[in-house]
């Protein structure tokens, strides 16, 4: 693994190459061909050449290329050398190649047999491609999921030993190996399908852009929106992460990206160290719920609720506003609470001057809008149409011209970009196939529901508890997985909303992201900032607590997932807003001026009952807050009127 990183971060885009002589120059050979050959199949290239690509035949090409890039590119720990390539680096890249080549030739031919039982080399080669596969995710995310998978691949063998609960129809080896390597599940389901067209697409789409300076773009864009404004820096830096995040759909690879610029800018207007790293961690976390991307899960959401992809995305997207507008509400309070001004007008960029020069960033963003929402096209279409279109107006500028060199700087980036999430897709089907056989989805279900008693309640607390525990150490992707296999059902049972059920869960499983002891983005921030991950991971609680209160409301109040009339939209959008930011207001401990203790707990307690959909709660909480307003108003009045004048007024 590379030294002094998490395992899910050594391969995110960003980060530089260090392999050196062949090593790199393979690495970069098949990381160009894994995105020319993507990029083909996603425009029907071949098709109109007449050579049929069948999609085990993609999905094994396409996961195949990243595993090598991932063999390429690690080693098996820390402290050892990359320079050349080794015994334990290249048999795997061996098994990988012969395991895929075999189903890419002979899929056709797999499929319409339909077997699940392999014949002796082929139990050898599903054998040493699940090896290969796993040491791969192993490399890239670390044990966690990986040791998940070889669980439930032998408990898929063994359920019949097992006792009560936990007994099941056992599979024999050859049946189980059949099943995953040669039929369309497993190794080739569902998940890797998504993650090798769709998923791929995006993450490509991200490459160019990258590639063609939009990072940079984006960085000047929001320091010249905001930047002028009091506690400009702070604010920039989430203006930054969410236009990053939006096309990275990593948190590693946003705070990494943007916070190199902004921790910096914002320690040196005035912001101690580790707020500066947390706010960059609750910003980059934020990527994970601002489509389009939502780090790579927006399209699994779409598949399994059987919904198009851009209604995912409408659903997505005002719970995302409301946590970024919570966030930018408290940096503004902190920096009104440690007297902060905003940067000065000459040190930043000019809006107008900007959007001049990086307009061709944002036209295929308009482009893709319009083709999802609009024309109401296919992902995958809408994708290819956005990457030609970014490619032809990079031309119109001389410094996002797409150059030889940027080319294959975006070739190489694209590729990195699946490191982390096509080898654990492949390894997923696994676990997601072995609890379906075996039935240990539906019997957790029962259980989970026999626990709560039918309290509604009960079954929310239980699932936010198991997301949250299931999410550390996971991506956004496993552990968006790993719940909707396993708790999900439970809810949807329970009376739940599909969308809303599977929002709710996917929303506590990022949490851990920025929530000790694992906090994955406060790690990377504090590296930057020069600070202590577990104090900036403790402060980007409290700046993204609106990530543990927003999935509530998806339940209890639907209309922010876009669900029912309009005025059932707008007031759900505005009290959950009105409620996050009044309890962010208890936290920052400060308003007009330092509030006191029982203010504090006052404006805790309105805020959670702003949340709950009940008339009288809300009364309750909104006549607190006039009251409350009103006093501080008339308090800053009086303090505005010099001695002598309040003297002649009395």
């Amino acid at each position: 693994m590379l030294e002094g990183k998490a395992p899910m971060d050594q391969f995110e885009v960003g980060a530089s190459w260090k392999v050196r002589q062949i090593r790199s120059k393979l690495a970069l050979l098949v990381a160009a061909a894994w995105s020319i050959y993507t990029l083909c199949y996603l425009c029907n290239f071949f098709f109109y050449l007449g050579v049929v690509v069948y999609p085990i035949t993609h999905r094994a090409i396409s996961a195949g290329l990243i595993c090598i890039l991932v063999f390429l590119m690690s080693t098996p720990k820390k402290g050892i050398s990359r320079e050349k390539l080794r015994w334990y680096d290249v048999l795997p890249i061996l098994f990988v190649i012969v395991g895929c080549t075999y189903i890419a030739v002979n899929a056709n031919e797999l499929v319409a047999e339909g077997r699940l039982i392999s014949y002796p080399f082929e139990i050898i080669l599903a054998s040493l491609l699940f090896l290969s596969v796993i040491e791969a995710s192993r490399r890239t995310i670390g044990w966690v999921l990986p040791g998940l998978v070889i669980f439930f691949f032998f408990y898929a063998v063994y359920s019949d030993h097992f006792p009560g609960f936990f007994h099941s129809t056992g599979f024999s080896y050859p049946m189980m190996f059949g099943w995953m390597y040669l039929s369309a599940e497993g190794f080739w389901g569902m998940i890797i399908g998504i993650v090798s067209t769709i998923v791929a697409g995006f993450i490509i789409f991200g490459g160019f852009l990258r590639a063609l300076g939009a990072s940079k773009f984006f960085n000047e864009l929001a320091l010249a929106t905001v930047g002028f404004m009091r506690g400009g820096a702070a604010k920039a830096a989430v203006i930054a992460s969410t236009l990053f995040g939006m096309i990275s759909g990593s948190i590693a690879a946003n705070v990494a990206t943007t916070g190199q610029i902004t921790i910096p800018l914002m320690k040196d207007t005035g912001y101690e160290k580790n707020y500066a790293g947390a706010v960059e961690a609750t910003a980059s976390t934020g990527g994970m719920f601002m489509p389009p991307i939502m780090g790579a899960t927006a399209f699994l959401i779409a598949e399994f609720l059987n919904i198009s992809y851009w209604s995912v995305c409408v659903a997505a997207f005002l719970p995302a506003i409301a946590y970024y507008a919570t966030l930018l509400a408290q940096v503004d309070l902190e920096a009104a609470k440690i007297g902060l001004k905003g940067l000065p007008r000459e040190d930043l960029p000019s809006l107008k001057k900007t959007l001049l020069g990086g307009w061709q960033y944002l036209l295929p963003f308009a482009l893709l809008i319009f083709l999802l929402g609009i024309l109401r096209y296919s992902a995958q279409t809408s994708i290819m149409y956005t990457i030609g279109a970014l490619i032809i107006v990079s031309f119109f500028k001389k410094e996002s011209r797409l150059t030889p060199k940027k080319l294959l700087v975006a070739l190489e980036d694209s590729a990195r970009g699946m490191m982390s999430i096509a080898p654990l897709c492949t390894a997923i089907g696994i676990l997601v196939g072995a609890i379906a056989i075996t039935g240990a989805g539906t019997r957790f279900t029962s259980q989970l529901l026999t626990i709560s008693g039918g309290n509604l309640m009960i079954l929310l607390i239980l699932t936010a508890s198991a997301a949250f525990i299931l999410g550390m150490g996971m991506t956004a992707v496993s552990v968006y997985i790993l719940t909707v296999i396993l708790l999900a059902p439970a809810l949807i049972r329970a009376g739940v909303e599909p969308i809303s059920a599977h929002m709710f869960l996917f929303y506590f499983g990022c949490l851990s992201f920025i929530t000790p002891p694992v906090c994955v983005g406060a790690y990377i921030a504090a590296g930057i900032s020069g600070g202590d991950p577990w104090k900036t991971g403790f402060r980007a609680v409290r700046l993204g607590f609106a990530a543990f209160l927003v999935p509530w409301a998806f339940v209890f109040n639907p209309g922010i997932l876009m669900i029912g009339s309009p005025l059932e939209i707008i007031s759900s959008f505005f009290f959950i807003v009105l409620g996050a930011m009044t309890i962010g207001v208890a936290f920052e401990g400060f308003f007009i001026s330092n509030l006191s203790m029982w203010e504090n707990i006052l404006l805790a307690i309105s805020g959670i009952c702003i949340f709950i959909p009940n008339f009288l709660t809300r009364l309750f909480a909104l006549a607190f807050l006039a009251v409350f307003l009103f006093r501080h108003l008339i308090q800053t009045r009086r303090s505005k009127i010099p001695p002598r004048s309040r003297a002649q007024d009395q």
